[in-house]
């Protein structure tokens, strides 16, 4: 197996490095004096590094794919603020040569414990209908299988390997939290929401060699409508279950999205569905934020500007150097 040479968030900030890492991006872009140049963007599960090749682009291209592993030799610079690699050498693993998991980041908590968690949310529903059939849904043996290792999404929230079973783990203890102050709440609803709210993510995002990837059909029919189709499936398994709940279930699928422009197919119209949306938003930039200020160097008081909130994020005033006092 080769050496892995460090993790991209260890890189020194200049100087010679030979790296193993995963290509999430690659495209050939044109010089601005002519000709052409191979642009890549390089990850491992502690974050990204873009890297160019100056020299036979088109040749190099061909010796990989994106999501392939490669061991690249080159030189750290800095362009526009930014670490760049510039690749002199560089060349395609073998499976055998690297461990998958050095290559894409994962939960800091167990998946299997995680598991028994939701399992325990579903023990407390008083319904015996409704918890009948989230028995069938979180036990099903393709479902549990994909649950414990699928992210929430690619980039914004949860992006990891068993993001989507931390996602809604957190949600449950939530809606339990919420309950308590709200009383009016049905607790049984909002643990249904938080589980199904996101589950056609299982069919949404899979593993391709070490990055997560859409499938097919998580492009053509995308998330919710997958949700759905996992409802009526085991909707179907309970007896007689009633349209009244299968109604409520589905709403609070196609609804968590909280607005028409942010993807719901139907804005919040009961308390646990606004609820649900709520927490479902809430629980989604939290563990964006932290992440941010996480990566972000603790020399730094701002983090870099995050497209996705339209706006730098706070890390707090730094403390003063001892001894820096004025003279």
């Amino acid at each position: 197996m080769e050496n892995k040479g460090g993790y991209l968030n260890e890189i020194p900030a200049s100087g010679e490095i030979t790296i193993l890492a995963a290509v999430v991006e690659k495209e050939i872009r044109p010089k601005r004096n002519g000709g052409s140049y191979l642009a890549l963007r390089l990850a491992d599960r502690s974050g990204e590094l873009d890297g160019k090749v100056w020299d036979n682009p088109e040749a190099v291209a061909q010796l990989f794919a994106t999501s392939d592993v490669i061991k690249v030799r080159g030189t750290i610079e800095h362009y526009n603020d930014k670490r760049q690699l510039i690749i002199g050498r560089l060349r395609r693993c073998e499976p055998q040569e690297y461990d998958a998991a050095d290559f894409y980041a994962a939960s800091s908590r167990d998946p299997d414990e995680m598991f028994g968690e939701v399992q325990s949310f579903v023990a407390m529903v008083h319904d015996p209908v409704l918890r009948e059939l989230l028995e069938s849904i979180v036990n099903d043996a393709s479902i549990s299988e994909r649950l414990r290792t699928a992210p929430a999404a690619l980039k914004i929230h949860h992006a990891f390997r068993s993001g989507l079973l931390e996602h809604i783990v957190s949600l449950c203890s939530l809606a339990v939290a919420l309950t308590g102050h709200y009383r009016r709440l049905n607790l049984d609803w909002l643990i249904a929401g938080a589980i199904l709210h996101d589950l056609g993510k299982i069919d949404t995002l899979a593993l391709n060699g070490v990055r997560f990837e859409y499938t097919s059909r998580g492009q053509l029919i995308e998330h919710v409508a997958l949700g759905l189709e996992i409802l009526e499936k085991h909707c179907s398994r309970v007896r007689e279950f009633p349209i009244e709940m299968k109604t409520v279930l589905q709403h609070l699928i196609v609804s968590h999205h909280g607005d028409l422009d942010k993807g719901a197919l139907r804005r919040p119209m009961f308390p646990e569905a606004f609820a649900l949306s709520i927490l479902d938003l809430l629980d989604a930039r939290l563990e964006q934020v932290f992440g941010m200020l996480d990566s972000t160097s603790e020399r730094e008081p701002f983090t870099p500007y995050v497209p996705s909130l339209e706006r730098q994020l706070f890390r707090g005033f730094q403390k003063p150097v001892a001894g820096g006092g004025a003279s």
